[in-house]
Parts: structure tokens; sequence; C-alpha cells
């Protein structure tokens, strides 16, 4: 793209600022150059963040009647999927899976949770009991 087609539809998500892009100028030289943001881009992201606000209040509400664990609760909270959790915690996916039961995880042991907790950025108080936040 160049330089006077960098996008300035000054959308919502960036409350007033700008982010970088490339873009060639008139000499064919890619310089930095600020962007208000791409209408496209606002539509796009305000339908991840509600996708993601959707799965937080499913599993919220998984938790409530003892068919998901908190886990289950955080790991949407915090915006992460299987796989990111389980490169963060060192967990392979389907021990994952058997914490994010109810019963389950209720009988991990504190070094699991004290791992999670650090994974997640929770105390365990705030692990096991999650408030709705949406």
């Amino acid at each position: 793209m160049r330089e006077e087609e960098a996008p300035q539809d000054n959308i919502s998500i960036y409350r007033g600022g700008k982010k970088a892009l490339y873009a060639a100028k008139a000499n064919g030289e890619y310089a930095v150059t600020p962007s208000s943001g791409w209408a496209i881009e606002e539509m796009a992201t305000l339908q991840a963040v509600e996708e993601f606000n959707r799965l937080e209040r499913e599993a919220y509400q998984g938790f409530l009647e003892k068919r998901i664990s908190p886990l289950g609760v955080w790991m949407n909270r915090r915006r992460m999927s299987l796989k990111t959790l389980s490169e963060c915690s060192g967990f392979w996916q389907w021990s994952i899976k058997r914490h994010l039961q109810y019963d389950t995880f209720k009988k991990l042991n504190p070094k699991t949770i004290a791992l999670y907790c650090d994974v997640l950025d929770v105390s365990e108080e705030e692990l096991n009991h999650p408030k709705e936040s949406i």
C-alpha cells in the first residue's frame, strides 16, 4: 500500500490512537505510516471480542452447574485456547481437558493449582471461585 492509502477510518477500538503500518512513499521506499484503523478491522475485532465473551459466559454457566471446572472460566477469560494454555503451563492438552472437568479439577494437587494460578495470573481463591465478569 502507498502512504496515502493507509486506512484512516478513526475506529473506536483505537480510542483516538493510531497504529503503525508500513507503506510505500512516493520514492518507493517503505516507511512507518500512522493509521487510525479500517472499518473492516473494527467489525472483525468487535465480532471476535463478542465471541470470546460468549465463550466466557458459557463456561461460567457450566461452572455454576458444576459441568465445567473454574479453570474453564479463567481459560476463556484470559482468551486462551487449549493449545495456548498447554504451551504456557507445560501440561499436555489431554491433561487440561481432564482438568476442565469439575470433579477432576477438585482433586488436583496444590502444585498443579499453583502452576495454573501463575499462568492465569490469579490467586488460588480467585481460581477456585470465579465471579461473573460479563
